[in-house]
């Protein structure tokens, strides 16, 4: 009988250490923004008469994310978001002041609400790579027309937490478990948690400048300012000005293509489900159906042109499946472009591209995956099957979207190719990348250097011919390269198809001077 006594106490023991140990191991970080981590640079111009309110309510003050799953961390970043906005907003507005509710904003002219989002990729084996997107909103707050809605994101990576910490802090947490002893394993959360805001304090800055100087160039507010007691009326109607870049202007006009030609390019910026904006990419889409009638020779019937609400799940299905499949002959050349937000399905490992009314959430009902996309084009008559894709499909930013509450995840937009097939894929990022927009060039940064490289500066060998590996030869270093510079980002374009079809050459291209 005392044995047993001494068993059970040695059990209860034994439990309520590894409880001890499942509590010390459950490791929290705490941070915050500082709250002069933002300081206004250069001179104040002139500014818009009226009264702006930035809203930081008890609902937004807190950031939670998980990164491994040993790991789970709170980011108070509003209050210090309020207040940078606030010192940058009166830069542009006469009197801006941080209310905490939206009752304390009633004697003011419009309501500036922000939002912050952080998504991180990590896993159990490798360093995390942080997504920071901030969002503003300016509302008129007597019409409550919207005035301006602007994104701005930027990838952190944490270059201090190596993966090496995250080994030792889950290995750390894993011993602790296995010897049933609450080992104090923090996990470095502390450091881990300190390197992350203080990357993040070095990018905010230029997130807040960009976002507000975004919020000027709205043709909303121009209208809204401009327009006196009825700005109200005139902003609800007001297009957001582009800004031309380089590329838009199409350098040479040439005759009909020797051989007929078939494309349908698709830009959606705007979504119907209230997703952040693919910026530029519908302009992108309309400057792309410009260089292929006006400077590859396509025929004008033969392009479909596909933007915002006319590019839904229906629409893509129209024109992928019926309206190729009726006109393209043996021999023709087909070419297909999409600009916009991407998709992951974390049931199934397969990549989606999102339409005007695809939700992330359900994405194998509203989506169009790449899967269908290449069967359907496999089964065209034609010779040679070009596909640009200007999106990512990791779910972690940029030109891409996932299910709220899921995880980022690497997907190769290769996997749902026919081997061997007629298809070359141009993609602007590899599976784990985030595809950027090249703000200050109005257009995707894969776009622009395409669309760069048509202008001619893709044809290296200056043969008056450019082929689709030439092209990308040229397009891969170039984005690269400013991806880096530009963004402080890894994005590695990719070119899929196979060796014998890349070998013998894919004409974008054809001479026009004997």
């Amino acid at each position: 009988m005392g044995r047993e006594t001494t068993v059970n106490t040695f059990m209860r023991s034994r439990m309520l250490v590894i409880g001890i140990g499942l509590l010390l191991s459950a490791c929290t970080y705490q941070g915050a923004l500082k709250e002069d981590f933002y300081h206004i640079q250069g001179e104040v111009g002139q500014k818009h008469p009226y009264k702006v309110a930035v809203l930081v309510d008890d609902h937004t003050k807190t950031v939670t994310f998980e990164a491994p799953p040993a790991f789970h961390m709170d980011f108070d970043f509003y209050k210090a978001i309020g207040k940078a906005l606030q010192q940058e907003l009166q830069t542009v507005f006469e009197q801006v002041s941080v209310v905490e509710t939206k009752a304390k904003a009633k004697d003011h002219d419009i309501l500036a609400s922000a939002n912050v989002d952080v998504i991180s990729n990590a896993s159990l084996t490798s360093a995390p790579v942080y997504e920071i997107k901030l969002d503003l909103v300016l509302k008129d707050l007597r019409g409550g027309v919207v005035l301006a809605k602007e994104s701005q994101s930027k990838r952190v990576p944490d270059n201090r937490a190596s993966s090496g910490q995250f080994w030792a802090c889950n290995l750390l947490q894993a011993f602790s478990l296995f010897l049933l002893s609450p080992v104090a394993t923090p996990c470095m959360t502390d450091a881990i948690g300190d390197t992350i805001m203080e990357e993040v304090e070095k990018e905010m800055p230029h997130m807040v400048q960009a976002l507000v100087a975004d919020v000027q160039t709205d043709g909303r507010v121009a209208a809204y300012v401009k327009g006196g007691a009825g700005g109200t009326q005139v902003a609800a109607t007001a297009p957001r000005p582009v800004p031309t870049s380089d590329v838009d202007a199409v350098l040479t006009s040439v005759p009909p293509r020797k051989r007929p030609a078939y494309a349908v390019v698709v830009g959606i910026e705007q979504y119907r489900q209230g997703l952040p904006k693919a910026d530029f990419s519908d302009h992108d889409a309309r400057i792309m159906r410009d260089h292929l009638v006006k400077g590859l020779g396509y025929q004008e019937e033969n392009v479909v042109l596909l933007v915002n609400d006319r590019a839904t799940k229906t629409d893509m299905e129209k024109y992928f499946e019926k309206w190729l499949e009726n006109r393209v002959d043996q021999g023709d050349t087909v070419f297909v472009y999409f600009s916009g937000h991407g998709s992951p399905n974390p049931k199934t490992g397969d990549a989606y591209l999102v339409p005007y009314d695809g939700d992330p959430a359900y994405i194998d009902t509203t989506g169009y995956s790449l899967k269908r996309l290449y069967d359907s084009l496999a089964k065209l008559p034609a010779k040679e099957v070009v596909v640009l894709l200007d999106s990512c499909f990791s779910g972690a930013g940029g030109r891409s979207v996932i299910a709220k509450g899921t995880r980022p995840m690497g997907l190769s937009v290769e996997k749902a190719m026919v081997t061997g097939g007629k298809t070359v894929v141009m993609a602007a990022s590899s599976g784990d990348q985030i595809s950027s927009t090249y703000v200050t060039k109005s257009h995707g940064l894969l776009t622009y250097f395409f669309l760069k490289g048509l202008q001619g500066e893709g044809d290296q060998n200056k043969d008056g011919v450019l082929d689709i590996k030439e092209l990308f030869d040229y397009v891969k270093p170039q984005v690269e390269r400013v991806a880096r510079r530009e963004f402080n980002n890894e994005q590695t374009p990719q070119l899929l198809g196979s060796a014998d079809l890349l070998g013998k050459g894919v004409r974008l291209s054809e001479r026009t001077t004997p």
